[in-house]
């Protein structure tokens, strides 16, 4: 993406279609004098709104608009800003677009092009700058929570305080260079192998869970079981639509149908699965390959067992099930007590007051019954679903959390430079640590400073710009 700092830019703001209202925005140093041609009153106070009639040069009404205009610095971008509350029908919303660019060094924004240059012009960091696109793609109540809490700045401090730690680190080693035979006592006076080891751990702690990205992307829960056990029936009850064919035809499902739900205020992509089972037929069997990769993959599995028929192809699915994030569905309450009768021979269910388990050799998995004709009776599921997602966010729950990808691969990138200059302890006899150790706290440095921005690269900047659309 080209940066022209001199070029004003302008943009349809708001979602294009058709609306009672658009909002169009013109950034840049010919902003005001651009909108000003056109527009019927002076606009002669900033953070003034005013009405008046836009026109085109030759003097054609465009429309009846309203215009406010945000001095430099104080504007979103940084730069002189004017935005224009038009009627929100294409055809005037174009008319204006075309009329404002017939000026000389007026454009059309790139994508993300407002909200690099507000980077450009130190009114957000990169982290912010990415809180903005999540805040405008939030489904969801968290969602939205996390998008701005990093709009906010929370998740920069948090990456700052890291970087700004690794500053202080190195400014102590630095210190020990010009020390070269005291160089160890200048570092152990200092703390500086404990301190390194302790920032490590919090490094990779934030890394351990990937709920900020699971929160921003959708938390993934796979329906696994034989065909006919109800998964389609499970899946449109909780998607509260016919989302799965449902039939008595085994393998009716061979393909995975995933279903964007929202739970608690937590986006959940849920994916029904072709029924596990041998099969020769080279359609199912891929479909039966994919369901496997998805129970991998799940944050949460279920597995449906019709009751009427649990046997030891369905035991030999219990493996699927990763401890402490799943859970065995029997998808026909009627017929629990047969299955209970059942067990007190192999004692493979157990059924304690109103807790239910099923046993995987020496794993006691919770299980649930429910009637899938009625909506109700999905409430104990839900229950579960819930306190999984919240299990998954754990200690991090009330922290700034990472969201990227990106932020991930610099984290792991700083450890890497961390433990290198750990590992120079034990060989500090044989060479000069000060000097080396220096080099990793810088490198490390540099890899958590790009997340806000600091030592930034222009594919960096490409990189996190290229995902906004226009207008942003």
């Amino acid at each position: 993406m080209a940066f022209f700092k001199n070029d004003t830019i302008v943009a349809l703001t708001t979602a294009p279609l058709a609306a009672g209202v658009g909002v169009i925005r013109v950034s840049g140093p010919q902003a005001l004098d651009a909108v000003q041609k056109l527009f019927a009153k002076t606009i002669s106070q900033p953070r003034h709104m005013y009405y008046g009639q836009l026109s085109a040069l030759d003097g054609r009404a465009l429309d009846e608009v309203m215009a406010v205009y945000f001095k430099a610095p104080h504007s979103f971008t940084g730069e002189d800003v004017v935005e224009i509350n038009c009627h929100g029908g294409l055809a005037v919303i174009d008319s204006i677009l075309c009329e404002l660019k017939r000026f000389d060094k007026v454009r059309s924004a790139e994508a993300g092009e407002f909200t690099r240059r507000a980077f450009m012009n130190d009114k957000l960091d990169l982290t912010a700058a990415e809180g903005i696109a999540d805040l405008v793609a939030a489904e969801t109540e968290e969602q939205r929570k996390q998008a701005l809490s990093h709009v906010k700045g929370e998740l920069s401090n948090l990456f700052e305080d890291w970087r700004s730690q690794i500053m202080h680190l190195l400014a102590h080693t630095e210190a020990a260079i010009d020390f070269p035979d005291e160089e160890l006592d200048v570092l152990a006076e200092a703390g500086i192998e404990q301190k390194i080891q302790t920032l490590l751990s919090q490094l990779q702690g934030a890394v351990a869970t990937n709920a900020g990205e699971r929160l921003r992307d959708g938390f993934k829960v796979a329906i696994l079981g034989k065909p006919n056990a109800g998964k389609s029936s499970l899946t449109n009850l909780l998607t509260g639509k016919e989302t799965a064919i449902v039939s008595d035809i085994a393998g009716t499902t061979r393909d995975v149908i995933d279903s964007h739900l929202n739970i608690g205020g937590y986006p959940v992509i849920l994916s029904d699965t072709a029924g596990i089972r041998e099969t020769d037929d080279v359609i199912e069997k891929e479909g039966v390959g994919r369901a496997r990769a998805k129970a991998q993959e799940a944050d949460f599995t279920i597995l449906v067992v019709d009751p009427t028929s649990f046997d030891t192809e369905d035991q030999a699915l219990l493996p699927l099930l990763q401890t402490g994030r799943s859970c065995v569905v029997f998808s026909r309450k009627d017929k629990l007590n047969d299955l209970v009768e059942c067990s007190k021979v192999n004692q493979l269910v157990e059924c304690s007051g109103d807790e239910l388990y099923v046993h995987d050799h020496d794993r006691r998995l919770p299980a649930l019954h429910l009637n899938l004709q009625d909506r109700d009776s999905l409430a104990p599921l839900l229950v579960v679903l819930e306190g999984m997602i919240q299990s998954l966010f754990g200690q991090s729950q009330n922290q700034a959390r990472i969201s990227r990808e990106r932020h991930r691969l610099a984290i792991l990138d700083t450890c890497s430079h961390l433990e290198r200059g750990l590992n120079l302890f034990a060989m500090a006899d044989s060479l000069s640590l000060s000097e080396l150790l220096a080099q990793d706290l810088r490198d490390a440095a540099a890899s958590i400073g790009q997340v806000t921005g600091k030592t930034d690269t222009e594919d960096v900047l490409d990189l996190v710009f290229s995902s906004f659309c226009i207008g942003k």
